[in-house]
């Protein structure tokens, strides 16, 4: 049973798995409605939690059950080691708030992805009509006891909608991260062994990666439309012999579920990622646009860009990228919205862009982008602006230091517009130059071909000087050379151009810059 954004207590512990999440007590059985979750620190006040799952960090309290009991939270969660269990079960049984049990080894911020994500796959299920996407659980369940081997159900973006959780069935580290993650990792043979299983008639086995399970898998199609894919791990004990039928029977029965879920969620991700871009680029009614999104119009607010050091991604891949910030910063209770515009992950952040915790977690959420979908990837934050008003100006500021920390002169996968001004200028006059030739033209060519005529190695020993910040001592020891010797070929480079001008040394620098002739010196 569901409520839109909302699952019972019973589909929350069954979807999860006891690997995942243990019920301590259930004061009011397996029925209430559990929401949103709420990583909670035990001295903040308890507001605005009516339904939400609490996840209580440190060292929990029973006063803290208590109190969120009379919140109306639906569940706390907790880490027992180190707790008194018994006052802990007494005062939720008092309370009504359910108890649940989560391991140490599960950061919190894994278990608020888990079941944000858990709620995102269930909450279509509330539109009138619409398959309950929690029967996907059950099924993967039921197949996983059918075939003998644990069961995931992905949509064609590798994302994991559910997941089965019977006891003693084991699971390999890739299963495991697909989970934590809710999309499959990033792997050099992920391409062609989805299209291989997407290509076949029937179930086919996979071998790759060589070094987990392998795994029997079957496309989920709707009227020859690709849905998803639904994958049996085959561990020390092999899977039934009718596991292949078992299979499509199950992707029989999941084609309505996903052709509902997708049609819900392409629905919702294309309106939210169309109001966004509207926001973005200050077009129509900004201010209702923010109200929609829960911002107020006059709030500051930031723009965040994120995308790969390539400069390319899919629509699944930001949609990933996206779907990461946003439950990244809602774990950390900062209001943010975020989508895809003009096939970039974007993100609305009510913050100040200078906060070491947004610039923390975001290149948190970097690095777990750049490990499930590959490639380095990068953020950039635009000035925070006083309002909706002015924000397409922190949007454009944002796109433009994602663009220099994509290009050659920044190595540091966040920054703020104010940080890469030198960088994103030098980028700039990059793409203005180099296609014109001007980058190797003189001054620098003359010095260049009286190296190439005399064997001399003029452009590197001007290198060296300009990033020593014209420093005769320091550029001699970094060449190896006695100060007189560059002095003398100082002199010489000057007869070749007029080294002594202002203006000639700025383009020299220039020059061998934006070529990559030259680099900070330590």
């Amino acid at each position: 049973m569901t409520a839109r954004g909302r699952v019972t207590l019973g589909v929350l512990i069954d979807s999860l798995g006891p690997d995942v999440i243990r019920p301590l007590v259930l004061p009011n059985g397996r029925r209430p409605l559990a929401g949103a979750p709420v990583i909670y620190e035990p001295e903040e006040q308890m507001a605005g939690l009516d339904g939400a799952v609490l996840l209580v960090t440190g060292r929990p309290s029973a006063e803290t059950v208590a109190r969120a009991g009379e919140s109306r939270v639906a569940a706390v969660v907790v880490k027992p080691g180190g707790a008194d269990l018994e006052a802990l079960t007494a005062a939720a049984s008092a309370s009504g708030a359910a108890l649940l049990a989560a391991p140490p080894e599960l950061s919190w911020g894994q278990l608020y992805t888990l079941v944000d994500a858990l709620l995102a796959v269930v909450a279509p299920a509330g539109d009138p009509g619409g398959a309950r996407a929690g029967d996907l659980f059950a099924l993967a369940n039921e197949v996983a006891i059918r075939v003998g081997g644990a069961v995931a159900i992905e949509d064609v973006a590798m994302r994991v909608l559910a997941y089965s959780t019977v006891e003693g069935q084991p699971i390999d580290e890739l299963r495991r991260e697909g989970i934590l993650g809710r999309r499959v990792p990033e792997h050099p043979t992920n391409t062609e062994e989805y299209a291989a299983v997407m290509r076949a008639d029937g179930a086919v086995w996979s071998y790759e990666p060589r070094e987990f399970y392998p795994r029997l898998a079957i496309a989920v199609r709707s009227h020859g439309e690709a849905l998803g894919t639904i994958w049996a791990v085959q561990a020390e004990e092999p899977l039934t012999s009718d596991a292949a039928v078992v299979l499509a029977e199950a992707a029989a029965a999941a084609a309505p579920h996903l052709a509902r879920i997708n049609l819900a969620a392409d629905e919702a991700r294309r309106r939210r990622d169309e109001c966004l871009g509207w926001l973005l680029r200050g077009m129509g009614a900004v201010d209702e646009l923010a109200a929609s999104f829960g911002l107020s119009p006059g709030e500051p607010l930031t723009v965040v860009s994120l995308g790969p050091a390539n400069g390319t991604a899919d629509v699944f891949a930001a949609s990933h990228a996206a779907d990461l910030l946003r439950t990244t910063y809602l774990a950390y209770r900062i209001r943010a919205v975020t989508g895809v515009v003009d096939g970039r992950a974007h993100a609305v952040v009510a913050a100040e862009a200078c906060t070491p915790l947004v610039r923390r977690i975001t290149a948190d959420t970097l690095a777990r982008v750049g490990e499930r979908l590959g490639g380095g990837w990068k953020a950039g934050i635009g000035r925070t602006s006083d309002g909706v008003a002015t924000l397409r100006t922190s949007a454009r500021q944002a796109e433009e230091a994602l663009r220099a920390l994509c290009g050659r002169f920044a190595d540091e996968p966040v920054g703020t517009h104010e940080e890469l001004s030198a960088a994103l200028f030098l980028t700039d006059l990059d793409g203005a130059l180099r296609a014109n030739g001007s980058l190797r033209g003189e001054p620098l060519a003359l010095i260049a071909a009286h190296d190439a005529r005399h064997g001399t190695r003029f452009v590197h020993s001007l290198s060296v000087w300009i990033a020593a910040h014209y420093d005769v001592p320091r550029a001699a020891e970094l060449l190896s050379v006695h100060p007189n010797t560059l002095r003398y070929r100082l002199r010489r480079i000057g007869e070749l151009v007029p080294l002594d001008e202002p203006d000639t040394r700025l383009v020299l620098a220039l020059q061998l810059r934006l070529n990559g002739d030259t680099k900070p010196v330590p």
